[in-house]
């Protein structure tokens, strides 16, 4: 269970959601390590909620493999123990694109970068951790080779695969974690003022920009599932707005969650050292 200043890794630290947990969680004490792209917006994050030396920042680059690595490394020198990872971060492309290591951006950051990151922190969240990711509830069918390849990019379904991939991850993580006393819940925000769908058809931004809330209730939802003794307990669930809900069906499937284990292991070529 978290104590009195609770050790918080968090990404997307520089985004609507991310920097409106950041405030919130400072305010509350915790110690904070922000992991985001090196920008003027993490450096003027940092100064205007570190009040007490409690904040510290890591860059890292989510679509590479390596920066991810570096990252992690960089984490475990600065903390000896993690309460709770937040991964937030995640992106949509409107067009196809690569990352270093080859694979399509959304797929990189999305879903590939969190499993990766969560991975080579176990031995910091070992001992009552939590790992919370950020989803959406997407029934999109995840199919690891055509999200591999060119000729099938849509852009539509493929952030809803990172997203439904989000979920799996989530569910078959809480089993796999459970002999390390590590957690894992993920976390719907709902529609919410960012820049996250900016290169989406205009149609969906304007009906987005509309429809969307202020980061305010997401941030505080966050901060609960990381900290709050209420949800020490409980592993392998789906919030929204502080109360359980139901995945889709389709994410369900443990044989599906296992496999899309395996493959994105063999993709990041993790070894031997995650859960």
């Amino acid at each position: 269970m978290p104590g009195l200043n609770p050790v918080i890794v968090m990404t997307g630290a520089t985004g609507g959601i991310g920097s409106a947990t950041a405030a919130l969680l400072a305010r509350r004490q915790a110690r904070l390590v922000l992991l985001s792209r090196p920008s003027e917006r993490l450096d003027a994050l940092v100064e205007k909620i570190d009040r007490d030396n409690r904040v510290s920042s890591v860059e890292v680059d989510l679509s590479s493999l390596a920066s991810v690595r570096a990252a992690a490394r960089q984490v475990a020198r600065t903390v000896t123990h993690v309460d709770a990872l937040l991964n937030i971060a995640a992106i949509y492309a409107s067009q196809y694109e690569q990352s270093d290591d080859g694979f399509e951006l959304m797929l990189a950051t999305n879903h590939l970068a969190p499993f990766l990151l969560t991975n080579l922190l176990r031995d910091r969240l070992a001992g009552a951790g939590r790992v919370i990711t950020v989803s959406a509830p997407s029934s999109t069918r995840v199919d690891v080779d055509q999200l591999l390849s060119k000729d099938h990019f849509r852009s539509l379904r493929t952030f809803g695969a990172t997203k439904a991939a989000n979920l799996m991850f989530t569910f078959e993580l809480a089993r796999r974690a459970k002999r390390w006393d590590v957690g894992a819940y993920a976390y719907h925000p709902g529609l919410v003022r960012s820049e996250l769908m900016r290169e989406a058809p205009r149609p969906i931004r304007v009906l987005t920009r509309l429809v969307s809330r202020p980061p305010d209730r997401a941030a505080e939802d966050l901060a609960d599932l990381a900290t709050s003794p209420a949800f020490a307990s409980t592993t392998g669930w789906f919030f929204k707005g502080g109360r359980r809900i139901d995945p889709p069906k389709s994410t369900l499937d443990a044989g599906a969650q296992g496999e899309l284990w395996r493959r994105s292991a063999e993709l990041v070529e993790l070894g031997e050292g995650g859960f």
